[in-house]
């Protein structure tokens, strides 16, 4: 049901981004492929790895001020254990004149979900990973194309995004505890007589290049 009502909400926030671009506003949209530079920790056993992880963004908003865009968010993140698809709410605002290049600031934050990610079921086990609230703010430049009406981005930023991975024992063989899409909020799910949660802080320092128009 939360599921669904989520859905339903993403849904109506790019309706009416399209409308908007329908009652004369700008709207911008901008693609970037980037690398996400970090350590990563894991809470349990307290083990440190660097890692370089690949990640890609969508971004599409309409400006509510000038040069300030507001929209959904929507990514891709290649972390070592996970793979999280980040679906959130996302912010550009530049500074600059309108001919040449503007320095870029932005901000995407939401909830990184595990869809790609397999739950694993047997007879007395079920394991899964579940994502989390992700926050990335980022500083940039627009550089505009000679011909046509984009320009390419260049931005360095910060991504903080957690992960956890689940494993739970049935209390009964037949039983088939429900699994929160989302996350799992109580200690101990009914369904379960044992709960196990590893929990990854992902910090990253992150390097974007991309396309905007």
């Amino acid at each position: 049901m939360r599921y669904s009502k989520l859905i339903l909400v993403f849904f109506i926030s790019w309706c009416s981004v399209q409308l908007a671009a329908a009652q004369e506003k700008a709207t911008l949209t901008q693609l970037e492929l980037g690398l996400l530079r970090g350590k990563s920790k894991t809470l349990w056993s307290e083990e440190i790895e660097n890692r370089f992880n690949f990640s890609f963004s969508a971004f599409h908003g309409k400006e509510i001020k000038p040069n300030h865009y507001l929209g959904i968010h929507l990514g891709y993140d290649n972390y070592p254990d996970v793979r999280l698809l980040p679906i959130g709410l996302g912010w550009r605002g530049f500074i600059g004149d309108d001919i040449g290049s503007k320095w870029m600031g932005g901000l995407n934050t939401g909830f990184g979900t595990t869809f790609l990610e397999k739950r694993e079921r047997t007879e007395w086990f079920s394991t899964w990973h579940e994502g989390g609230v992700y926050f990335h703010p980022f500083l940039g430049v627009s550089m505009p194309a000679k011909k046509g009406n984009w320009a390419l981005t260049a931005s360095i930023g910060y991504k903080w995004q957690p992960s956890s991975y689940l494993e739970g024992s049935h209390s009964q063989s037949e039983t088939q505890p429900k699994i929160h899409p989302f996350w799992t909020r109580d200690a101990l799910p009914e369904g379960f007589s044992s709960l196990n949660k590893i929990s990854t802080q992902y910090h990253s320092l992150s390097f974007q290049v991309g396309i905007l128009f």
